[in-house]
């Protein structure tokens, strides 16, 4: 209904305005629709949840218990519009925990996020995070400028740290282009690098180095060299023996089997004592 001002006339007691009775009748119909919009529909009575301050509609909730809910807003720089969807739902806080369904995110920022599952755009199962109780360790994944490699490592509390790769049953896991091992060169008499896989040795006369215990059963060390001295490699524990020589232009491979070192071939190896 439209608001219905009351005839006053064309000047005081002219006898042309409305008479009490139609002015009454108008007053009453105006605060009849003005009830029905503050009262839920309710012509009589106002609502008792919700309430219009200066700067807040304030909701009260089903029990006048003085705990409110206030809608404010900032001072706005500039005309601004907020648009409700047209669906059913809870409103989004930042700082509440919910969970949020269906969802696309465009550009987000995630600083710290749980996840058990990435699905990719078919919503089929892309990767699953499986967490251990207690977890101290992690991998890291990071990117790289031009003329450096990306690399995932194995990080965390723990010192030394291996990082696992396994395929599924009796599945393997797949090199799908050339493989390297991490490669030190030794020049002098001395121990055999702990972190590197791949020994290249070369050294103008005799060469002695030590190998200490592998630190995980399987572990591999390659053996060449490149020196015009024989290369004498001791192990800590040998199986075959107390040590092995290399000559030049020559090579052999060791593996752990958690309590000693194994020859993987001695085809390259000039002696063993």
């Amino acid at each position: 209904m439209a608001r219905q001002n009351l005839g006053t006339g064309s000047s005081a007691n002219d006898g042309n305005g409305d008479t009490l009775r139609t002015a009454g009748t108008k007053i009453n119909q105006n605060f009849v629709e003005l009830y029905r919009h503050l009262g839920g529909g309710d012509s009589n009575n106002l609502s008792s949840q919700i309430s219009l301050e200066d700067s807040a509609v304030v909701f009260e909730g089903a029990t006048p218990d003085g705990n409110e809910m206030r809608l404010t807003t900032v001072e706005p720089s500039a005309d601004r519009q907020i648009q409700l969807p047209n669906a059913s739902g809870i409103v989004t806080l930042n700082a509440a925990t919910q969970t949020l369904s269906g969802k696309t995110l465009d550009g987000p920022v995630i600083n710290s996020a749980k996840l058990g599952l990435l699905l990719d755009s078919s919503a089929n199962e892309l990767i699953t995070f499986t967490k251990a109780s207690s977890a101290i360790n992690n991998i890291s994944v990071g990117n790289a400028a031009s003329g450096n490699n990306p690399t995932i490592d194995a990080i965390g509390g723990g010192t030394n740290l291996n990082l696992e790769l396994a395929g599924k049953g009796t599945g393997s896991v797949d090199i799908q282009s050339k493989l390297s091992l991490k490669a030190v060169t030794i020049t002098a008499n001395g121990a055999a690098s702990t972190a590197a896989s791949f020994i290249i040795c070369n050294k103008g006369s005799a060469l002695a180095i030590s190998l200490a215990d592998g630190t995980v059963v399987g572990e591999q060390k390659v053996f060449t060299n490149k020196g015009a001295g024989a290369a004498t490699i001791t192990p800590a524990n040998f199986a075959a023996g107390t040590s092995f020589a290399i000559a030049q232009n020559e090579g052999a491979t060791c593996i752990w089997d958690g309590a000693n070192w194994f020859l993987v071939g001695n085809q390259s190896v000039t002696t063993v004592a």
